[in-house]
């Protein structure tokens, strides 16, 4: 998957489980700010917060 595609999944995903930034951030342990960088592709995720982030997003 290039990283768009996996840009594209967490978007459709946080809209069909009704999700904000701020929901995610909250599970991720930072700003929605940061997190929204994040999983758009902009920031690099702990091995921690990347195993959340396969949860909420997998």
């Amino acid at each position: 998957m290039s990283r768009l595609d996996v840009t594209e999944k967490i978007i459709n995903t946080k809209v069909t489980k009704g999700l904000s930034w701020a929901d995610v951030a909250k599970k991720v342990g930072q700003s929605k700010e940061w997190t929204t960088a994040l999983c758009l592709g902009q920031m690099t995720a702990t091995p921690v917060q990347a195993k959340v982030l396969g949860k909420i997003f997998g």
